[in-house]
């Protein structure tokens, strides 16, 4: 007698997230183990083994973890990414890389944090972070998020941790400012403040000579924007703009002193156009854009919609609004505004009336 085949069908063992889960599992291209935990490794390996490899299971013990633990698993994860070492939780042994050799025994204090901060630009989306805005400071989390998802293509999921991450390392390191080879912790002396008043911070695709000064508030004062709007509104909306309009953008160093330097004078009057913001009536920003208008210079006027009228500046000069939601749709829509904007501006300079001219006008008129 033949037995009869069951009509069940054979049930998987497999994960029950199955190939879903993996497919759903987000890559981190950056250490999610800040710098100062991945350089317990490092100490590890000098402390235990006198800088020779050393068995994971020994790391772990050290780093006060077990060596079976995923918060091992990122600890060592973080070490490789920072360049310190080599070698994972599988691996027979942990050994220093040359440059976590050259950091475990640097030999002065100021190598050592040289080498540290050296370490945290080995990770190349905190680099690219650190150029782009500058330096540290990071704009509030719901602007920081549109840069993070369009500049770096960072999942929305990785944002809030990345910005943790980077911000707890950047205060370990001392981090400030950033000028693409060194970093500067402090403000310096008065010559240092004036050389560093203003940076570049934008360049066309295609060299054309032609600059643009922006002139705009350093930070928010009213209340009625949070914290990081105008860096935001920098970056997001401002330099690509101009940056496609042919311009190289430069601006005051937002990391020092609102002192107007000589230094700064001569960009406000050198530059062949401005960019000024006038949200909020920042006093430097308009006493920036009376010299401008004193010297009949071509500038193209911006404020975030809602902002009140700037005596009569509104009524004979254009002034373009921007969404201040700074969302992803309102910026594609108010970046190729303010490129047509910025170049009319610089089309129209020896057409349109300037200024000072009306007020001629008006003056010889009574």
């Amino acid at each position: 007698m033949t037995a009869r085949k069951s009509g069940r069908k054979k049930v998987s063992r497999t994960s029950p997230r199955g190939a879903q889960g993996a497919a759903t599992k987000i890559k981190r291209p950056y250490p999610r183990v800040p710098l100062k935990k991945a350089l317990e490794v490092v100490a590890a390996i000098k402390d235990k083994n006198g800088g020779n490899p050393l068995e994971p299971a020994l790391v772990a013990e050290y780093c006060n973890l077990s060596a079976t633990n995923n918060d091992f698993v990122y600890l060592l994860s973080a070490a490789s990414q920072f360049g310190l070492t080599t070698g994972t939780i599988r691996s027979q042994a942990i050994a220093l890389t040359d440059f976590g050799r050259q950091l475990a025994y640097a030999g002065s204090p100021t190598e050592e944090e040289a080498l540290k901060k050296q370490a945290f630009l080995n990770v190349d989306l905190f680099r690219r972070v650190l150029e782009h805005y500058r330096g540290s400071q990071l704009p509030e989390l719901k602007y920081l998020g549109n840069t993070l998802t369009k500049q770096f293509d960072l999942p929305e999921p990785l944002h809030d941790e990345f910005s943790r991450v980077f911000r707890e390392n950047a205060e370990h390191l001392g981090l400030s400012t950033y000028d693409g080879q060194s970093d500067s912790g402090g403000s310096g002396n008065g010559d240092q403040a004036s050389h560093t008043a203003t940076v570049v911070i934008g360049q066309p695709k295609k060299r054309t000579g032609k600059v643009c000064f922006v002139i705009m508030p350093f930070s928010e004062r009213s209340g009625r924007y949070p914290a990081g709007f105008f860096l935001e509104v920098l970056n997001s909306l401002i330099i690509p703009a101009a940056t496609e309009a042919g311009f190289e953008v430069r601006t005051a160093n937002r990391q020092g002193t609102e002192i107007i330097h000589a230094t700064i004078v001569n960009e406000v009057l050198g530059a062949d156009l401005a960019i000024c913001d006038l949200t909020e009536h920042n006093p430097n920003v308009l006493f920036e854009l009376g010299m401008r208008l004193a010297h009949e210079l071509p500038v193209a006027l911006i404020h975030a919609e809602g902002t009140d009228r700037v005596f009569d500046v509104d009524n004979v000069l254009r002034v373009l609004a921007y969404s201040p939601n700074l969302w992803r749709t309102t910026i594609e829509s108010d970046v190729p505004a303010l490129k047509a904007h910025v170049e009319a501006t610089w089309e129209n300079r020896e057409k349109n009336e300037t200024y000072l001219g009306v007020l001629k006008k008006l003056r010889t008129a009574k």
